[in-house]
């Protein structure tokens, strides 16, 4: 009888401590968190009769969670994923609107400067339109810093919020690890019973953690959670935490880090942590906020440098070169600004560095990294928009050193520089916040071009000017204020060659130095008249063979000699080696061509020699195989041969010599004022002379006496050979084995950069031609109000491709990122749907295991009463049964 009373109370126990628990599934059935619970029963342990085994009844073995870990885990990773692409979504439609703005678009700002421009250089004498483009630079600078402004205040925003990001990770983790020891204790040693409510509570707290970070769990055996965020960043082990937190970077204080912190120190995570909040907000300070702010600062850096130098080369409307227009972009302090010490860096602080821009086509919009990486001063820099190495070497211990990469310098002024040592440096980034309008009056702008190009009166030919510039205001030709030292004159020494001059002396122009004789001209196209090069260097043939009169030889006496030209890479160092030999007793005409087809070598050739002093009665001269003193040579236009005029004169070997074809064909030509007679050969062809008859002449700069040999004698072989100038490219040097050869023993070359450059052509035919004599005086640029033929370059500058190895214009570089920063955008919203999508189907997933369904909660309760009721029975029927027995 006890045994059925026994057997009733378990079940009326169970079915009471069931409706218990479906009660408390239904209360809460709306609480955020909570996971279905229910009992878990076995049978209790039957006694063994006569019979057989009977039952004993029912047993509450354990209250269970109904949920799965790895829906809970994917739920986690859902909710990390739609977090991140909320928050990035919100942060870079930010820059998107602030790109699109009517009111920050770069691009309308640009557009109204250039208009401006435009306006002003179509009456460049006028004050209003100069006043308009003052105002309209201002406008600029003022567009430029507006969205500067707007990005550095997103950049404060991203830290405040990294900030809340780090102490809410850190509270979350404090929070789970202390339930984690509040769990161990309440499960206890056997591990059974486990506080269904306090790991609802932990897996609430930890769903919420991955709205901030990525994170991953692991159970462990004690009921305890481990919890990894980010890339397997470990936060919370049992009850042990590390702190997280968001601190100003160690060389941008204006961009923080987040670190964990621990007794060992403080690690920086930034690239480690991914997911949620914290992910996104790193992510998009990498992907699109830096990149925006070193784009912006990159075409503000572009029009500052493109302006000014352009400016610069130009007149203003006072007479004077023009200026800067907005503040150097290689002014001191801005240079120094562009390098940012970390603060881990060990005292003394005493390093001296800083970054100048070189080439606008080479920038990137990046920062980049300077670590000295060790053994002693070694060092790399990477470039942080994708971490390429672009430079490293050893820093040499004297100073100033300077390293060149992407279109800007590293320069090293000084300082203890030693193995782990960081440098932040930006190029770009500020450039922006530097932009600011230098000139103060409208005036400054300069509009002419400080040099003008006049024609002779005497001019035969057709040779005409279509343009000129001013390229460099540095070299030495615009030394002296209001002048060009020297003025120059380009003259034609035929149809196809010339020279240019110093025309200081306008009675006596004289050749330069260093010279630039016999330059190839070609009629009917557009000839460059001057080496465009900065570093160009021209190396003239000086050596003790060149120009010396050999009596007595067909030959001119040149000892033959190797060359070699050698051409440094300034980016890798590489030396490339090219090498010539050159003949005996060849000739300039011949060395000039050859040398031409090494890379990097222009060469001319041409020869002179000064005649006078002519005696006797019947001296006979011929050259190249023409005799000058022919008596039956006909003057080309007359009937009747000349007398030869007795002794010789200038003037008639002049005449001679320029009416023989055969003597034309080889480029030589004369010149005559009286007394000396000057003999050119453009093509650099040796002089070879044959002197008979009696009588004598001076020939040369020494003024070497010639004479006739003596009757009977054959005829006297004198003979002059040529010069040759080389025109060497940028980072290139030329040596030779022959000490007592054309170039000496060490040739050495003097710049040949004039900073100013002259386009010229002419028709291709005869009467089109360039005749020999015609000149061009090339002089400063007075009185030039009403010109504007700088400012037309600088108008130019608004559709020049300045940017990208030459690829993008100022609208081209501003479009681009506004188009990077919209595909950010729509890329964002993409991932946002995705990720409320996938939220979705995760969500219902879990509730489908873990939620509480309030009908299949009521149908259990109908059921459990049913079992009670029957439980209830059974103790009634026990109860009878009993009196029963006791009536009997």
């Amino acid at each position: 009888m006890s045994d059925l009373l026994n057997t009733a109370i378990t079940g009326i126990r169970l079915n009471q401590a069931a409706m218990s628990v479906i009660g408390n599934n239904i209360v809460n059935a709306n609480t955020e968190g909570y996971s279905r619970q229910s009992i878990q029963q076995s049978t209790n342990s039957a006694l063994k009769t006569s019979a057989g085994y009977l039952g004993t009844g029912v047993n509450i073995d354990q209250i269970i969670r109904h949920t799965e870990k790895y829906l809970q885990d994917q739920v986690i990773r859902d909710i990390g994923t739609l977090s991140e692409a909320d928050t990035y979504l919100s942060q870079v439609s930010q820059i998107n609107n602030l790109l699109a703005s009517e009111q920050t678009n770069i691009a309308s700002y640009l557009n109204n400067f250039f208009d401006a421009v435009n306006e002003s250089i179509n009456d460049p004498g006028s004050m209003l339109g100069r006043e308009l483009l003052l105002t309209q630079a201002k406008q600029l600078t003022s567009g430029f810093k507006a969205v500067e402004s707007r990005l550095q205040d997103q950049n404060t925003a991203v830290n405040k919020q990294l900030v809340g990001v780090a102490e809410n990770i850190t509270s979350l983790g404090k929070q789970i690890s202390e339930l984690n020891q509040l769990i161990g204790d309440a499960m206890g040693n056997d591990g059974r019973v486990q506080p269904n409510d306090m790991m609802d509570q932990r897996d609430m707290l930890v769903r919420q953690l991955g709205e901030y970070v990525q994170v991953n769990t692991v159970d462990r055996e004690d009921g305890g959670l481990d919890v990894f965020i980010g890339q397997g960043q470990a936060l919370v082990v049992g009850s042990s935490l590390q702190s997280v937190k968001a601190v100003p970077g160690s060389t941008d204080a204006s961009r923080y880090d987040l670190v964990f912190e621990s007794r060992a120190g403080t690690q920086v995570v930034n690239k480690l942590m991914t997911g949620g909040q914290a992910g996104a907000l790193l992510r998009f300070r990498e992907e699109a906020l830096e990149p925006a702010a070193s784009s912006l600062g990159l075409l503000a850096t572009g029009v500052a440098a493109s302006i000014n130098e352009q400016n610069r080369l130009g007149m203003d409307l006072e007479g004077s070169l023009g200026g800067n227009v907005f503040t150097d972009v290689n002014n001191a302090q801005v240079a120094r600004n562009r390098v940012k010490a970390s603060m881990d860096n060990l005292p003394p602080a005493d390093r001296n560095l800083n970054v100048t821009l070189d080439d606008l086509s080479q920038l990137k919009a990046s920062d980049y990294e300077l670590r000295f990486t060790g053994p002693g001063r070694e060092y790399t820099v990477t470039r942080l928009s994708d971490n390429e190495v672009v430079s490293q070497g050893i820093l040499p211990t004297s100073y100033p050193q300077t390293a060149s990469m992407d279109g800007f310098s590293i320069n090293f002024e000084g300082g203890s520089f030693r193995s782990g040592d960081r440098f932040l440096l930006q190029p770009t980034r500020n450039g922006a916040t530097d932009l600011n309008v230098q000139i103060s009056r409208a005036e400054e702008f300069a509009f002419a071009s400080p040099v003008r190009v006049s024609a002779s009166p005497a001019n035969q030919g057709g040779a005409q000017v279509l343009s000129s510039s001013v390229q460099d205001i540095s070299t030495d030709l615009f030394d002296k204020k209001g002048q060009l030292d020297p003025p120059l004159m380009v003259r034609f020494t035929s149809a196809t060659t010339y020279e240019v001059l110093d025309y200081s002396d306008p009675a006596n122009p004289k050749a330069l130095t260093p010279p630039m004789s016999n330059l190839p001209f070609v009629p009917g196209s557009n000839n460059a008249l001057f080496p465009s090069d900065p570093g160009g260097q021209t190396i003239v043939s000086q050596g003790t063979a060149v120009g010396q009169i050999v009596m007595g030889s067909a030959n001119n006496g040149y000892p033959g000699e190797q060359v070699s030209v050698q051409t440094t890479d300034p980016e890798t160092g590489f030396i490339r080696e090219q090498r010539l030999t050159l003949g005996a007793d060849e000739s300039a005409e011949s060395m000039a061509r050859r040398l031409n087809s090494l890379s990097g070598v222009n060469a001319t050739a041409y020869n002179s020699i000064i005649m006078n002093d002519f005696s006797g009665a019947g001296l006979e001269l011929s050259l190249n195989g023409v005799n000058l003193t022919d008596p039956g040579f006909v003057m080309p236009g007359e009937a009747t041969a000349d007398p030869v005029p007795s002794p010789l004169t200038a003037d008639f070997l002049r005449d001679r010599i320029n009416n023989s074809p055969d003597l034309k064909v080889q480029g030589i030509y004369a010149k005559s004022d009286g007394t000396n007679l000057t003999i050119n050969a453009t093509s650099g062809a040796d002089f070879k002379f044959q002197v008979d008859g009696d009588g004598s002449f001076r020939a040369g700069d020494a003024a070497q006496l010639v004479n006739a040999p003596a009757p009977g004698d054959p005829a006297l072989d004198m003979t002059v050979g040529g010069r040759v100038d080389v025109q060497l490219a940028a980072n290139s040097q030329m040596q030779t084995n022959q000490a007592n050869g054309v170039f000496g023993s060490t040739p050495s070359g003097v710049s040949n950069y004039l900073g100013i450059q002259v386009t010229m052509s002419s028709g291709s035919g005869p009467e089109g031609q360039p005749k020999a004599g015609d000149s061009f005086v090339i002089g400063y640029n007075n009185d030039a109000t009403a010109d504007n033929r700088n400012g037309s370059a600088m108008l130019a500058l608004g559709d020049a491709k300045l940017f990208s190895d030459g690829n993008q214009s100022f609208q081209d570089s501003y479009g681009q990122l506004a188009e990077s920063v919209g595909i950010l955008t729509s890329q964002a919203r993409i991932n946002q749907n995705a990720g409320e999508s996938m939220l979705r189907q995760s969500m219902d997933a879990m509730q489908s295991v873990s939620g509480v369904n309030l009908e299949e909660e009521a149908a259990r309760l109908i059921q459990l009463e049913q079992h009670y009721n029957a439980s209830a029975r059974l103790i009634t029927l026990a109860r009878d049964l009993f009196d029963v027995l006791m009536r009997l």
